[in-house]
This record gives structure tokens, sequence and C-alpha cells, in this order.
């Protein structure tokens, strides 16, 4: 099983890799509040039905795939099995293809349409739009002894063990040699320049990360001592969105550090969306704004949005031209209560064409463009449609 928190540029690289067709995606809602129960079976159940019906009748898809996919990866209590445990989410999300184990995924997520999707790549969508949505950002925690970074969303710390953290330093002390405490000893004369030294170690390591991570904003933990030596040092000012003035924070369980940095986080948050707001009219006023669902999506199709902003609860179902670049926005339609009990599968006329998932696509497309993604709190973009870009021409 793994979640949101584990979202990072390589598993989201990794699912976007070319595989043998059919690689099958298959996505349903689930109760964040409630554990994985038999309401989940059941609709999971259906979906592999679904896909086992699609991969009998496919011609497009080989004997070998076939049969591989058929004896070993469809099977609704296998996919369980590969997803414990299960915690409350938004959605489950499970890639099946030849020669692998079942991806099975539990992703804080705007709604999901039940669904099977077979392709030549697994279905992204949703985990890009999950990650965009968990406002990933990264903590550096300062500490003579241990120098730690943390990778956070979703109110979730996890701790990166790469680009050489954590990073124990190897500073000397004239009292190593001496067996027990000096009291009063002050520390010896070139302590302070080892530290640093330390420091910009630190700060060559920390560039790696925020290569990996890019985007994503930093926030520094130390004592007031240790923060100012590295802001005093480091060529990474411009990431650092907040500083947390706390001693031997390397030490403290990652939900205590969590629980604490969180109005700094909120801070942030509220001022990078009231900054994007305020340019979102500045580009109006240089015509570099696009507002609306079609004129979003025709923007990001074109590969034009430096900026994208998205309310955090918005759904949009419509109809994608044949170039890809119209959107024809269509009421949002009524969620089929699963099992369905056509055996035809056909959809009513009205939904024919229409895709649920425009704003996971929109999303995807932005970020596969190097754009900006914001999600901004639901009312900020109500003249827009609930969705707006800053354009780069």
């Amino acid at each position: 099983m793994v979640d949101t928190s584990d979202l990072t540029p390589q598993t989201l690289a990794d699912l976007r890799r070319p595989r043998p067709y059919p690689a099958i995606t298959l996505a349903m809602p689930t109760d964040p509040d409630l554990p994985f129960g038999e309401k989940d079976r059941i609709l999971l159940r259906d979906l592999v039905i679904q896909a086992g019906r699609r991969l009998a009748d496919d011609p497009a898809v080989t004997r070998e795939a076939r049969l591989a996919l058929r004896d070993h990866a469809l099977d609704a209590e296998a996919i369980e099995r590969a997803g414990i445990p299960f915690h409350p989410a938004d959605a489950l999300v499970v890639h099946l293809a030849v020669g692998e184990p079942a991806q099975v995924w539990q992703l804080t997520s705007p709604a999901v349409e039940p669904r099977v999707e077979f392709a030549s790549v697994f279905m992204a969508r949703y985990a890009v739009a999950a990650a965009q949505r968990s406002r990933p950002y990264l903590v550096l925690v300062l500490d003579q002894e241990t120098c730690r970074l943390h990778r956070g969303s979703v109110r979730q710390l996890v701790e990166v063990t790469r680009h050489g953290f954590p990073d124990v330093p190897r500073i000397p002390s004239p009292e190593d040699s001496v067996p027990g405490p000096i009291p009063h000893s002050a520390p010896y004369e070139s302590h302070d320049e080892r530290v640093r030294q330390y420091l910009r170690t630190v700060d060559t390591r920390l560039g790696m990360a925020l290569k990996e991570y890019d985007g994503a904003p930093l926030f520094v933990v130390g004592s007031r001592k240790v923060l100012s030596a590295f802001r005093g040092l480091t060529g990474h000012g411009d990431r650092i969105a907040g500083t947390l003035p706390l001693a031997g924070m390397d030490k403290d369980p990652k939900p205590d550090l969590a629980k604490r940095l969180a109005p700094l986080v909120e801070d942030f948050r509220a001022t990078q969306v009231a900054a994007a707001v305020e340019d979102l009219g500045a580009a109006r006023a240089q015509r570099k704004y696009a507002g609306g669902p079609a004129d979003v999506w025709a923007a990001a199709a074109d590969q034009r949005v430096h900026r994208l902003l998205v309310e955090e609860s918005l759904v949009v179902a419509g109809r994608i031209g044949g170039d890809g670049r119209d959107l024809e926005v269509v009421p949002y339609p009524e969620p089929v209560t699963l099992p369905d009990p056509r055996q035809d599968g056909r959809s009513p006329a009205h939904t024919a064409a229409v895709a649920t998932d425009i704003v996971e696509r929109l999303v995807e497309n932005a970020v596969e463009a190097d754009s900006q993604v914001l999600f901004v709190p639901d009312g900020t973009l109500t003249a827009a449609g609930g969705v707006a870009a800053v354009l780069r021409y």
C-alpha cells in the first residue's frame, strides 16, 4: 500500500513510463471517514469484472498478456491483500501490468468516478492531482548532532534518506579526550567555524534535494544561533518559506514536529494564495489571463499556462474536442451506484463522451508543461468558475 505522502517525482515519473499494452488502471472512490469495508469490496470486485470483460474482448491484447493478467493480476482479493494496511482516504487507485506486482494507492484526492482504463501507460492524473493537493513542502531540521530533512504533505512528515540525509557532523571538541564533563568550559576557538563548515555541507546536500522537489517551499528548524548562521551562508535563501526557532527537534517524533510547524505552514499558504490572486489582476491588465474551465483548458493545451489556480473542491465535467483543445462544459452527472445492474455497460445518452475528471487532466497537463499549480480555498475564484491561470504569453 502506498499513499499520498509517498508520491515523489520519481514515483510519478515511473507511473508515466510506457508499458506493454494493456497497462490497466482501476479507480474508485472511498470514504475518507471510514476504513475499507464491504461496500468498497463490492465496488472493487465490480471493477475487476469489468476489466476482465475488456481484457477478453480487446483485440489489441496479446494472448500472453491476457493470460498473465487474468491469472495473476485481475483478482479482487489479491488486490485487497496488496493494499493492506488500508486507512481512510478519498480514492483507491490500482495499477496492473504484465510482470509487475499490483500497485495499490490510497490518495487524498478530489472526487473519483469508478472507472477502468486500458492504455500503454498508467493513468497518472489522480496521483498528480493528489500530489499537488497535498501541498508538499520540505522541512530541514538543523542540529549540531544530526541534521534531518523531511518531506511534508497531508499533515504528515516523511523523513528523506537520500542526498546525504540524515547528516551526522564530525565536529571535534577538545573535551572529547577528557573523561567527564568540564563545567563552564567555553567552546574551543575554531568551533564556530567548524559548525559553519558543517552547515555548508548540509546546504550543498539540501541543494540536491531542492532540485528533486522543485517548487516545494522549505521550512527550517533550529536554534536561533544555528538559524542565523545558516541564513548567512545558504545559497538557497529564496526557497526558505519560514523558520522555526526550536532546538533539539531532530529527536522529537515527526507528528509533534508537524504540529509545531502547522501554523507556520498555514500562514505561508495564506500569503501564497493572496499573492497569486493579486498576480491574476496584474495578468489581466497585461492580457496574460485566462479564466473559466474552457479558456484555461485551451491555454493548457497550448502549454501557455505559467501558473494554474484551482479551487480545492472544484469538479468539472465536459466533452473534449477531437483536437484536444476545445472543452464543452456540461452539468456534472449524478453518481452511478455500483455494482451497475446493466449488463451492456452503455451510458445514458446525455452522458455520452462526457469526461468527469477534467480538473485532474488539467492539473496533469499543467505539470507536464512545467506550469506551477496552486490549489486555493473554495470561493476564491468564484467569478472565474473556480479555475484561472496566469499565462506565459
